[in-house]
């Protein structure tokens, strides 16, 4: 009895202290090869309601991460186009992440297209879902610019950069 009580004590405590964070990759529904040694343009659009600054934050951040996989010759022209497109932004309820795992998560959610210029065709398209559920006093403090957005860069990056599956 006494060891069920102090197992029910820590998992009490330990709730209010971490709980879990899954960030999920880029899933591919449609995997062609890419030429890394070839630049691309990148552009970030919104379908739903999400702060201006936020936005900004996350094509500069996505930008970024992903001139760093396609490197092109600065002198010549993008041979791709990275389209981001986000779907859902919520930024969940902080007080309800503090009071259990799992409640007031933050999302979001979009997908990820890169045409080849020319011809113009997908050549890769596929989806993004970032949910953060940290619980107890970390999922309190959580925000969307620190804990969510800085993923999603490194995430389609990542991605681009893998070779498909045959």
């Amino acid at each position: 009895m006494k060891r069920l009580l102090t197992a029910a004590t820590f998992l009490c405590i330990s709730q209010f202290l971490v709980g879990c964070v899954a960030g999920q990759p880029v899933e591919w529904q449609k995997a062609g090869p890419l030429d890394l040694a070839k630049g691309a343009r990148v552009s970030v659009d919104c379908e739903c309601e999400m702060p201006k600054g936020d936005l900004v934050y996350l094509e500069s951040d996505i930008e970024r991460n992903v001139r760093e996989v396609l490197r092109g010759d600065p002198d010549a022209p993008d041979a791709y186009d990275v389209n981001v497109v986000i779907t859902r932004y919520d930024e969940g309820d902080a007080f309800a992440r503090f009071m259990l795992i799992g409640l007031g998560q933050m999302y979001l959610y979009g997908t990820v297209e890169v045409k080849h210029n020319s011809p113009t065709d997908v050549v890769r398209k596929g989806l993004f879902h970032k949910n953060y559920c940290l619980g107890g006093l970390l999922g309190c403090m959580a925000t969307m610019r620190e804990n969510v957005l800085p993923k999603v860069g490194p995430a389609i990056a990542e991605a681009i950069a893998e070779e498909p599956d045959e």
